[in-house]
């Protein structure tokens, strides 16, 4: 074998007041605390210099959420690289991969979204889910569900285009609690498939601006009915991969940030 298998490095921005307090942080652009500052500079310093579980020359990519809690992220975590490892990484600010939009509970913690929605006469008969039941005034499951698919439509593009030229291709996205868990989710091809038959489904979306990103059209996307029930505190790292070396196989790799060599991959046969 030649590259490694490419991954999508899923990275939660540091502690901010509202992540600490557990409020819901959507739309609402509020920056790290110091801690939440702190913390992700000993992040970088772990993966790229005291324990080398990323290597820099192989990051393609970084899509980031257009939110300053994430844009601060990016910057701390790569502090690390050099000027020049930096200046070869193309950033994508997207807009698809942005918080869930609250709406209505943005700002709230979730006793109090709870009890804002029994007051207007809602769960009656089963408990508030956001993952199924979305947010008032803000996003359905469906429409966040929408966007996070076209995002990682566009990254396993990008992945298999690299896998074909044997570009080394790791993608980092920097983003937030719920868009990554749901994020991951989908990776791994859980909830439902819907088809995209509305107007809103088919509409064509301009969340970033950058020609060397294809812009996939998605007739069908996938959508989430429950709680995926994966945990990313802030802070926190995934790794997402490729069963047998196969974009079409998508998976969790369990070895997180570690690197093994591609020749002691797993990926010589289906078992």
């Amino acid at each position: 074998m030649g590259a490694p298998t490419p991954r999508c490095i899923i990275v939660r921005h540091g502690q901010t007041e509202w992540s600490k307090s557990g409020q819901y942080t959507g739309s609402t652009d509020i920056p790290l605390t110091p801690f939440g500052e702190r913390q992700m500079v000993r992040t970088g310093e772990s993966i790229f210099s005291n324990n080398r579980f990323i290597d820099p020359n192989h990051i393609t990519y970084i899509f980031t959420s257009p939110r300053t809690r994430a844009r601060q992220t990016i910057d701390l975590v790569l502090r690390p690289l050099t000027d020049e490892q930096r200046s070869k990484i193309k950033v994508v600010v997207d807009e698809d991969i942005r918080e869930w939009e609250y709406g209505d509970y943005e700002g709230l913690l979730t006793p109090e979204i709870v009890e804002l929605r029994k007051s207007r006469g809602l769960d009656q008969e089963r408990s508030w889910n956001i993952w199924r039941d979305g947010c008032e005034n803000g996003e359905t499951t469906q429409e966040f569900g929408l966007r996070l698919s076209r995002a990682i439509a566009r990254i396993q593009n990008l992945h298999r285009k690299h896998m074909e030229e044997g570009i080394p291709s790791d993608i980092m996205v920097f983003a937030h609690g719920h868009a990554l868990r749901y994020f991951a989710a989908l990776w791994f091809k859980l909830g439902v498939e819907k088809k995209c038959e509305a107007d809103w489904e088919l509409k064509d979306v301009e969340s970033y601006h950058d020609e060397s990103v294809p812009y996939v059209k998605l007739d069908k996307y996938r959508h989430l009915i429950d709680n995926p029930n994966f945990l990313l505190d802030a802070g926190g790292i995934g790794v997402l991969s490729y069963s047998h070396h196969c974009i079409d196989e998508p998976a969790l790799a369990l070895a997180g940030a570690f690197i093994p060599p591609p020749e002691e991959e797993s990926q010589h046969a289906k078992v």
